[in-house]
């Protein structure tokens, strides 16, 4: 395939330790002008599997949040159009033919799609609403907003929406998801922290109740069985975790606070 004929899309996608799913994106990536893959420091094969396809450049970066290495790994993409991926997805034939479409058409300037978890192969049959996300985009129209988890893409421009979607491969032990929500709750906590947010007794009492009822009833993981249960208080976990966090900030800045109060009265006043 010469480069004349190949998509004139750049993929980016940052990795840390993804030897197990990276080389299933990749052989779907051919068709493409260039993929970027920036690593902030595998200890598995991830780089040198990466490195085995001729249109791949593997790039280092110390890790400093989602948000930073998706927008250092945008700084490097070379083509107008620019697709953003994770290393446990997969892309499905529509997805492609969507994209084609819109790069094709000339007046858009982003495409947003759905992305559908499948678990161990499997899609569940819980009824939760599949996220709509924006991964397609001209590189000049976007950019990431200051986050250190759940960073999102922030398009100007006309936005092309389609049923097309993309599979998202979430293929994790429980010990791998509790591990998961513990990193991720602890960034969240911080970044509502910096935002003003606030958590209190009612939250805490009410968070892991509410969340639980809502995914397992109001959005039928109960029809998952045991795996919608377990699913359930997995992520009623993750939110009561994230807004025991945030009490936790407040109350060692409350603390901090007090302590230099107190050292200020302490010290002797100046004439």
């Amino acid at each position: 395939m010469t480069r004349s004929t190949l998509l004139p899309v750049s993929v980016y996608i940052i990795t840390l330790n993804e030897a197990h799913t990276i080389g299933r994106l990749l052989d779907q990536l051919s068709v493409f002008q260039e993929i970027i893959v920036v690593d902030s420091g595998s200890t598995d094969s991830t780089q040198k599997i990466a490195a085995s396809y001729s249109n791949v450049r593997v790039l280092f970066k110390e890790w400093s949040g989602y948000s930073a290495q998706k927008a250092y790994a945008l700084a490097q993409c070379r083509c107008d159009w620019v697709l953003n991926l994770d290393a446990d997805e997969e892309l499905t034939p529509r997805f492609v033919e969507e994209l084609k479409v819109t790069i094709a058409e000339g007046c858009w300037d982003a495409l947003e799609s759905c992305r559908i978890d499948y678990h161990w192969g499997k899609r569940p049959r819980n009824f939760a609403i599949d996220r709509r996300l924006i991964r397609l985009f001209r590189r000049k129209v976007g950019h990431y907003e200051p986050r250190r988890v759940h960073e999102r893409i922030t398009v100007s421009g006309r936005i092309r929406k389609t049923s097309a979607f993309l599979i998202h491969h979430q293929n994790m032990t429980i010990e791998e998801v509790v591990k998961k929500y513990n990193k991720y709750s602890q960034l969240r906590a911080m970044d509502k922290f910096e935002l003003g947010h606030r958590s209190n007794l009612p939250v805490l009492l009410f968070i892991f109740p509410w969340v639980f009822v809502q995914y397992y009833f109001f959005k039928g993981f109960m029809l998952d069985g045991s795996a919608g249960f377990i699913g359930s208080i997995n992520l009623a976990y993750y939110h009561f975790m994230k807004y025991a966090k945030l009490w936790e900030l407040q109350h060692n800045k409350s603390v901090e606070q007090q302590t230099y109060a107190a050292r200020c009265d302490s010290q002797p006043q100046g004439q």
